[in-house]
């Protein structure tokens, strides 16, 4: 007896849930992510923290939102459609923007208000969602560069 997909979109489209659920656990740990993280990033991008509990399509875009951060996953279905623009910045920067995000701990990802109060700040511009691919680039250097003084700042672990 075949198990009933789990649908919340009209897409027709068939989804091998298996192949997802491991994928996703795959990326996860590409990104070295330990479970309660994976469970708390996911929480607030989907509102689900495991992943039994999405539905295919909720599934599929998790895959893909891994495979933006940096996760090097083959995912058997394309990415559902979006409009985008060419002066929109592309999904690669999106997810770098995101993984920088999360090095600093926000752990709210693109939504998180820490991270528009710098983008507010570099581009001018009030939120990631009003950026444009040349100030996606102007964000992610200013967020590496920060990064890079942080842990120059750090000091080196004594060896006792």
């Amino acid at each position: 007896m075949q198990q009933a997909r789990r649908s919340t979109d009209s897409s027709n489209t068939p989804v091998n849930r298996r192949a997802l659920l491991g994928l996703a656990h795959m990326a996860a740990k590409q990104l070295r992510w330990d479970d309660d993280q994976r469970r708390s990033i996911q929480k607030t991008k989907t509102g689900k923290e495991s992943l039994k509990d999405m539905s295919d399509n909720e599934l599929l875009d998790w895959c893909w939102h891994l495979k933006r951060l940096g996760a090097e996953i083959g995912i058997p279905h394309p990415p559902r459609r979006g409009a985008k623009s060419w002066d929109r910045p592309t999904t690669r920067q999106l997810g770098e923007i995101e993984q920088l995000a999360f090095q600093f701990g926000w752990m709210d990802g693109l939504d998180d208000e820490r991270l528009n109060t710098f983008i507010e700040r570099t581009t001018k511009v009030e939120s990631v969602r009003f950026l444009m691919r040349w100030q996606a680039t102007d964000v992610i250097s200013g967020l590496r560069r920060w990064r890079k003084q942080i842990d120059e700042k750090q000091p080196e672990p004594e060896n006792a």
